[in-house]
């Protein structure tokens, strides 16, 4: 004997994403597609309570505002510069390593090159001062 399925009801799937697979926002605020699935689950598996899962949001925090200091960005930069200015003077049982100091300077060279603008005055001023102070100690250590 063959037994009927018992017709399933149909699931409707709704596209609420705001960004395109390229990452530019999408110009609708409507949804941009529907489409319904065939073979969607029975009904007694999905809750009518159930809330949809939440959207995911960005994966970085939001930027800070220009004119507010990060923390961890001034965190980030003070780091480094411990880093380059150990490698500099070496370390209880650790030889300095000048070629190693300069690599780290030059990341934060480039930090501050390409963060230009985009920081605010506080943040801008420790990096190229620290920037100053550890050129000018490798100067004086080479």
């Amino acid at each position: 004997m063959r037994e009927k399925k018992s017709e399933q009801p149909k699931i409707k799937v709704v596209d609420r994403r705001k960004f395109s697979s390229d990452g530019d926002p999408l110009e609708t605020a409507e949804p941009a597609a529907e489409t319904t699935a065939p073979d969607a689950p029975p009904e007694d598996l999905m809750s009518e309570s159930a809330e949809p899962p939440p959207e995911p949001g960005p994966a970085t925090p939001a930027p800070e505002h220009h004119g507010q200091p990060s923390q961890l960005f001034l965190e980030l930069v003070t780091m480094l510069a411990g880093q380059a200015e150990l490698l500099l003077v070496g370390a209880e049982g650790l030889p300095a390593q000048p070629a190693e100091a300069q690599r780290m300077i030059n990341y934060l060279g480039v930090l501050e090159e390409k963060t230009a603008g985009n920081l605010s005055d506080d943040e801008a001023k420790l990096l190229s001062g620290l920037l100053y102070q550890l050129r000018t100690f490798f100067l004086q250590r080479k």
